[in-house]
Protein backbone atom coordinates (compact mmCIF):
# COMPACT_ATOMS: atom_id res chain seq x y z
CA UNK A 1 0.00 0.00 0.00
CA UNK A 2 2.85 2.45 0.80
CA UNK A 3 4.65 1.75 -2.54
CA UNK A 4 1.41 2.35 -4.49
CA UNK A 5 1.15 5.91 -2.43
CA UNK A 6 4.88 6.86 -3.01
CA UNK A 7 3.79 6.37 -6.68
CA UNK A 8 0.91 8.80 -6.60
CA UNK A 9 2.65 11.19 -4.64
CA UNK A 10 2.26 14.89 -6.13
CA UNK A 11 5.71 16.27 -7.39
CA UNK A 12 6.64 19.55 -5.10
CA UNK A 13 6.73 21.22 -8.39
CA UNK A 14 2.69 20.95 -8.28
CA UNK A 15 2.30 23.07 -5.03
CA UNK A 16 4.42 26.10 -5.37
CA UNK A 17 2.28 26.24 -9.28
CA UNK A 18 -0.97 25.79 -7.63
CA UNK A 19 0.29 29.06 -4.98
CA UNK A 20 1.31 31.00 -7.89
CA UNK A 21 -1.47 30.97 -9.84
CA UNK A 22 -3.31 31.01 -6.75
CA UNK A 23 -2.02 34.48 -5.68
CA UNK A 24 -2.17 35.91 -9.53
CA UNK A 25 -6.29 34.63 -9.71
CA UNK A 26 -6.32 36.72 -6.26
CA UNK A 27 -5.54 39.87 -8.08
CA UNK A 28 -8.29 39.69 -10.56
CA UNK A 29 -10.58 39.44 -7.44
CA UNK A 30 -9.42 42.30 -5.36
CA UNK A 31 -9.34 46.25 -6.40
CA UNK A 32 -5.88 47.03 -7.32
CA UNK A 33 -3.07 44.95 -7.44
CA UNK A 34 -0.61 43.03 -5.12
CA UNK A 35 2.73 44.59 -7.17
CA UNK A 36 3.68 46.62 -3.73
CA UNK A 37 4.22 42.77 -2.18
CA UNK A 38 7.48 42.80 -4.20
CA UNK A 39 10.90 43.78 -2.52
CA UNK A 40 11.62 47.37 -2.84
CA UNK A 41 15.46 47.76 -2.60
CA UNK A 42 17.01 49.32 0.08
CA UNK A 43 13.49 49.51 1.86
CA UNK A 44 13.74 48.12 5.67
CA UNK A 45 10.17 47.92 6.43
CA UNK A 46 9.57 46.14 3.12
CA UNK A 47 12.28 43.33 3.72
CA UNK A 48 9.93 40.89 4.79
CA UNK A 49 8.26 41.30 0.87
CA UNK A 50 11.05 38.98 0.27
CA UNK A 51 9.09 35.99 1.13
CA UNK A 52 6.91 37.05 -0.83
CA UNK A 53 7.75 38.26 -4.10
CA UNK A 54 8.04 35.08 -5.95
CA UNK A 55 4.70 34.23 -5.84
CA UNK A 56 3.06 37.24 -7.52
CA UNK A 57 3.71 38.25 -10.93
CA UNK A 58 3.10 41.49 -13.23
CA UNK A 59 0.67 39.88 -15.62
CA UNK A 60 -0.36 36.09 -17.47
CA UNK A 61 2.63 36.10 -19.42
CA UNK A 62 5.02 36.48 -17.01
CA UNK A 63 3.26 33.98 -14.87
CA UNK A 64 3.51 31.34 -17.28
CA UNK A 65 6.95 31.69 -18.35
CA UNK A 66 7.73 31.16 -14.96
CA UNK A 67 5.76 28.64 -14.65
CA UNK A 68 6.66 26.15 -17.18
CA UNK A 69 10.46 26.91 -16.67
CA UNK A 70 9.51 26.06 -12.94
CA UNK A 71 7.51 22.77 -13.57
CA UNK A 72 10.60 21.62 -15.88
CA UNK A 73 13.39 22.47 -13.33
CA UNK A 74 10.87 21.02 -10.33
CA UNK A 75 10.31 17.96 -12.02
CA UNK A 76 13.81 17.52 -12.50
CA UNK A 77 14.84 18.65 -9.25
CA UNK A 78 12.47 15.47 -8.00
CA UNK A 79 14.59 12.79 -9.52
CA UNK A 80 17.46 13.90 -7.05
CA UNK A 81 17.90 12.23 -3.72
CA UNK A 82 19.83 14.76 -1.46
CA UNK A 83 17.95 17.80 -2.24
CA UNK A 84 14.22 18.85 -1.77
CA UNK A 85 12.71 21.74 -3.77
CA UNK A 86 10.46 22.91 -0.24
CA UNK A 87 14.68 23.85 1.04
CA UNK A 88 15.93 25.23 -2.21
CA UNK A 89 12.99 27.61 -3.15
CA UNK A 90 13.52 29.06 0.67
CA UNK A 91 17.22 29.64 0.39
CA UNK A 92 17.03 30.73 -3.28
CA UNK A 93 13.89 32.88 -2.18
CA UNK A 94 15.87 34.38 0.85
CA UNK A 95 19.16 34.55 -1.27
CA UNK A 96 18.00 36.11 -4.38
CA UNK A 97 15.39 38.74 -2.44
CA UNK A 98 18.75 39.87 -0.60
CA UNK A 99 20.47 40.13 -4.07
CA UNK A 100 17.37 42.19 -5.41
CA UNK A 101 17.46 44.47 -1.81
CA UNK A 102 20.96 45.19 -2.29
CA UNK A 103 21.38 45.68 -5.87
CA UNK A 104 17.82 46.23 -7.52
CA UNK A 105 17.55 49.64 -8.78
CA UNK A 106 14.66 51.17 -6.94
CA UNK A 107 11.15 49.41 -8.26
CA UNK A 108 8.80 46.74 -6.85
CA UNK A 109 10.52 43.36 -8.09
CA UNK A 110 8.30 40.54 -8.47
CA UNK A 111 8.25 37.11 -9.62
CA UNK A 112 9.79 34.15 -9.30
CA UNK A 113 12.21 34.45 -12.07
CA UNK A 114 14.82 34.60 -9.49
CA UNK A 115 14.20 31.12 -8.16
CA UNK A 116 14.02 29.89 -11.45
CA UNK A 117 17.56 30.61 -12.43
CA UNK A 118 18.52 29.65 -9.08
CA UNK A 119 17.36 26.14 -9.50
CA UNK A 120 18.90 25.66 -12.70
CA UNK A 121 21.74 27.00 -11.26
CA UNK A 122 21.95 24.13 -8.66
CA UNK A 123 21.69 21.79 -11.11
CA UNK A 124 24.16 22.63 -13.47
CA UNK A 125 26.54 23.54 -10.66
CA UNK A 126 25.70 20.12 -8.73
CA UNK A 127 26.69 18.10 -11.68
CA UNK A 128 30.19 19.41 -12.13
CA UNK A 129 30.83 18.90 -8.47
CA UNK A 130 29.25 15.65 -8.13
CA UNK A 131 30.11 14.31 -11.94
CA UNK A 132 27.71 11.30 -11.76
CA UNK A 133 25.77 9.98 -14.82
CA UNK A 134 22.50 10.68 -13.62
CA UNK A 135 23.71 14.38 -12.79
CA UNK A 136 25.18 14.79 -15.99
CA UNK A 137 21.56 13.88 -17.67
CA UNK A 138 19.82 16.16 -15.04
CA UNK A 139 22.23 18.91 -16.02
CA UNK A 140 22.12 18.45 -20.06
CA UNK A 141 18.15 18.19 -19.85
CA UNK A 142 17.94 21.23 -18.08
CA UNK A 143 20.65 23.30 -20.61
CA UNK A 144 18.51 21.92 -23.34
CA UNK A 145 15.12 23.23 -21.72
CA UNK A 146 16.18 26.60 -20.90
CA UNK A 147 19.66 27.41 -22.86
CA UNK A 148 18.76 31.51 -22.58
CA UNK A 149 19.10 31.29 -19.19
CA UNK A 150 22.66 32.07 -18.68
CA UNK A 151 22.05 35.36 -21.26
CA UNK A 152 19.07 36.33 -18.99
CA UNK A 153 21.43 37.60 -16.52
CA UNK A 154 23.04 40.25 -19.10
CA UNK A 155 19.21 41.36 -20.05
CA UNK A 156 19.39 45.15 -18.11
CA UNK A 157 15.87 46.29 -20.11
CA UNK A 158 14.12 48.75 -17.34
CA UNK A 159 11.57 45.80 -16.38
CA UNK A 160 13.46 43.05 -16.55
CA UNK A 161 15.09 42.11 -12.81
CA UNK A 162 18.84 41.37 -13.61
CA UNK A 163 19.78 41.75 -10.31
CA UNK A 164 17.07 39.16 -9.23
CA UNK A 165 18.30 37.21 -12.33
CA UNK A 166 21.97 37.25 -11.68
CA UNK A 167 21.42 37.14 -7.34
CA UNK A 168 19.61 34.03 -7.85
CA UNK A 169 22.00 31.86 -10.37
CA UNK A 170 24.65 32.80 -7.84
CA UNK A 171 23.13 31.50 -5.12
CA UNK A 172 22.05 28.05 -7.05
CA UNK A 173 25.66 27.19 -7.49
CA UNK A 174 27.04 28.33 -4.77
CA UNK A 175 23.91 25.89 -2.54
CA UNK A 176 24.89 23.12 -5.14
CA UNK A 177 28.41 23.86 -4.14
CA UNK A 178 27.95 23.90 -0.08
CA UNK A 179 25.42 20.43 -0.53
CA UNK A 180 28.16 18.69 -2.49
CA UNK A 181 31.20 19.26 0.16
CA UNK A 182 29.18 18.27 2.92
CA UNK A 183 27.85 15.21 1.25
CA UNK A 184 31.67 14.66 0.19
CA UNK A 185 32.72 14.95 4.19
CA UNK A 186 30.15 13.12 5.51
CA UNK A 187 30.99 10.12 2.76
CA UNK A 188 34.82 10.26 4.13
CA UNK A 189 33.67 10.36 7.67
CA UNK A 190 31.72 7.10 7.21
CA UNK A 191 34.81 5.66 5.23
CA UNK A 192 37.17 6.57 7.84
CA UNK A 193 34.84 5.47 10.52
CA UNK A 194 34.72 1.62 8.48
CA UNK A 195 38.58 1.71 7.69
CA UNK A 196 38.65 2.02 11.76
CA UNK A 197 36.09 -0.92 12.36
Amino acid sequence: MSAFTNRLKVPAVIYFLTALWAVHGLQWLIPGDLHHYGIMPRSVTELWHIALAPFVHANLWHLMGNSLALLGLGLLIQTKKHVELWELWAILSLFSGLGIWLFGSKAYHIGASGVVLGIWGFIITDAYFRRSTKTIVIAVAALLLYPNFLLSVFDFRPHISWAGHMSGLVSGAVIAWLNARGQAMTDTGVASEMKAK
